[in-house]
């Protein structure tokens, strides 16, 4: 694959203007890898796939790389690899999370949430603020791609993927595991008026199959969205659906970071029949 270019945002903004397609590339400051292949009414986020950490920052972390790993959304880039409008994160999250508000997208020394201490020693207010730069930077992004999506089509559908684990409390298989294998996160969506098309994925979406057992899914049970969902659906609430997808992690083991292959191809195949088969929003 030939190196990407990097493109300062005012120079991805004047190529989407002037509709110069295909292009690819990632930020100036390493934020994101893009691909515009040709416009569309639908685009593919990863949104915590990344994993690089600055260098400065690395020896401050309480957490290995495995743990780190652990939590971030590795091959979740793999679910749109063929849409024709995709960007992949390639920050980690636990450098700043970008499906957080700015002030809170720098996690605190413990999360609750995961039961982590995340820093041994907490960065200094530079270090902060350049990865809140970065964070500027990413969503400078994707503040021209909606824009540009918003401008071009009547309605627009993103999918926002992500995926999550389910064996922390205890190992166990993943069909015993009560949660939902796919979460879909509506809440900040215009449910009423996209309706039919969260009906229609949902509906596929059911139609998996793993080793003959069907999955569940099921919406914002697990996860309703995060501030990407809620930063877009503010501004475009009638025209973006901004639909935030969690997968169990049954794809890999979460602990050693191994994926399985098998199941992984499966659930992206049936992920993009399902896309596929949901069509334009309307």
């Amino acid at each position: 694959m030939n190196e990407l270019v990097s493109y300062s945002l005012e120079e991805i903004k004047i190529k989407l203007v002037n509709h110069d397609f295909p292009f690819s590339g990632i930020t100036k400051s390493g934020t994101a890898e893009f691909h515009f292949e040709k416009p569309a009414c639908y685009a593919g986020i990863a949104l915590h796939a990344g994993h690089n950490v600055r260098p400065e920052i690395l020896p401050l972390f309480a957490l290995s790389e495995e743990e780190r790993f652990r939590d971030e959304d590795p091959y979740t880039h793999l679910f749109i690899k063929d849409f024709p409008i995709r960007v992949i994160a390639l920050d980690s999250r636990f450098e700043y999370d970008l499906n957080r508000e700015r002030h809170r997208c720098i996690y605190d020394t413990y999360v609750e949430k995961w039961g982590l201490n995340v820093w041994q020693k907490k960065p200094c207010e530079e270090i902060k603020k350049r990865s809140r730069e970065k964070y500027d930077e990413f969503y400078g992004l994707m503040d021209i791609l909606s824009e540009f999506l918003a401008l071009h089509n009547p309605y627009t559908v993103m999918y926002d993927m992500h995926s999550f684990c389910y064996q922390r409390e205890r190992q166990k298989a993943w069909q015993q595991d009560p949660r939902p294998e796919i979460n879909i996160g509506t809440k900040a969506a215009n449910r009423d008026f996209f309706a039919p098309v969260i009906n229609r994925l949902k509906k596929e979406l059911s139609e998996t199959r793993i080793r003959g057992r069907k999955i569940r899914v099921a919406e914002n049970e697990v996860f309703s969205g995060g501030y990407l969902s809620r930063r877009i659906s503010r501004k475009y609430f009638n025209q973006i659906l901004v639909l935030s997808l969690e997968y169990k992690k049954i794809f890999m083991n979460e602990i050693t970071g191994i994926f399985y292959p098998e199941v992984l191809n499966l659930l992206v195949s049936d992920f993009r029949r399902a896309v596929n088969k949901t069509g334009p929003p309307f």
